[in-house]
């Protein structure tokens, strides 16, 4: 039987009135909360929470815990949140939102493009899990991208997801012509994220009509590794736009 978000909620919050108290539930909106964000304006505002906890050093680490895992593997993920974003080992991506197991569905690649096998996962999230809000999420320090700035070539296969960064390079020097290197891996980085959300709505008929139609919402970011703090996009490309 399926269980709906607030039923599993219910459930979690009577184990623990019965004596099996845990650090927070898969779907908690916080400390001391009992149901999960429903809406992707609320999972959106839950993450934001997280990391400015995380950053200033007072993480609660919610769902972080044995019981935590044990509950979710027996009654299923409930996931508020698809993060697509770079494999980079510098940006454990719970643990910059201050999350724990069963809430966000990571979808990790190097430079954090997309083909079928990223855009596929990001369609089961949001098909099968009805996870409420994507996100796609660059970094400084971007390996991927300063290889696409320098147009360097690796292998085939490094090499595949370099090209898909490059067109992103090339926008942003057509728009700012004497750009120098640093100020060029900057923005390239942010142009980045906002064409793989273009990629996915291109490839993905699935993606396009949910945020088209409202049913999710989508934000972009980028995450500076020096310290783990995430700054939002204060507007992401739209399936409808020209």
């Amino acid at each position: 039987m399926k269980l709906s978000l607030r039923t599993l909620a219910a459930i979690l919050v009577a184990l623990s009135v019965s004596g099996c108290a845990h650090s927070g539930s898969p779907g908690d909106h916080g400390a001391g909360a009992a149901t999960a964000p429903v809406t992707g304006g609320d999972a959106l505002a839950t993450l934001k929470a997280g990391n400015e906890r995380f950053v200033s050093g007072r993480p609660l680490a919610p769902a972080t815990d044995a019981e935590t895992l044990r509950v979710a593997a027996e009654k299923g993920q409930h996931p508020f949140a698809t993060v697509l974003t770079c494999s980079d080992s510098r940006i454990p991506v719970e643990r910059v939102f201050d999350r724990g197991f069963g809430e966000i569905f990571v979808v990790r690649v190097a430079g954090n493009v997309t083909s079928p096998h990223e855009t596929g996962s990001v369609e089961f999230s949001l098909y099968k899990l009805h996870v409420p809000l994507l996100v796609v999420m660059g970094h400084t320090k971007c390996g991927a991208v300063q290889a696409a700035c320098a147009g360097a070539r690796v292998t085939p296969n490094i090499d595949s997801f370099i090209t898909s960064i490059e067109p992103a390079v090339q926008r942003v020097r057509n728009e700012n012509p004497g750009i120098s290197s640093d100020e060029l891996e900057k923005l390239a980085i942010q142009e980045n994220v906002r064409q793989t959300l273009r990629d996915l709505y291109a490839t993905s008929p699935l993606i396009r009509e949910k945020v088209s139609t409202g049913a999710i919402q989508v934000a972009g970011a980028v995450i500076d590794v020096s310290n783990g703090r995430v700054e939002w996009f204060a507007d992401v490309p739209r399936p409808d736009a020209k």
